[in-house]
């Protein structure tokens, strides 16, 4: 049995960066509180239900790293 590589030691591959992750994560990740995305980047929250959102790990990590643009203000 081949041991999994942790992901902070690896980058992660195409199906972990099209999955949807909770705002918590996304909050973790990002330093910044699930309201603040919501309100600054809703164009990438994904309305999984009526109750719960969520985010790609695609898009969190470019927001982490300051590649994202905010979304337009209605």
């Amino acid at each position: 049995m081949i041991p999994k590589t942790p992901l902070a030691e690896r980058p992660p591959t195409w199906l972990e960066m099209e999955s949807v992750k909770p705002p918590a994560v996304a909050s973790e990740i990002t330093s910044l509180g699930s309201d603040a995305l919501r309100r600054n980047y809703s164009d990438m929250v994904i309305k999984l239900s009526p109750n719960r959102d969520g985010m790609r790990l695609r898009d969190i990590l470019a927001i982490a790293s300051g590649a994202a643009h905010r979304g337009r203000r209605a």
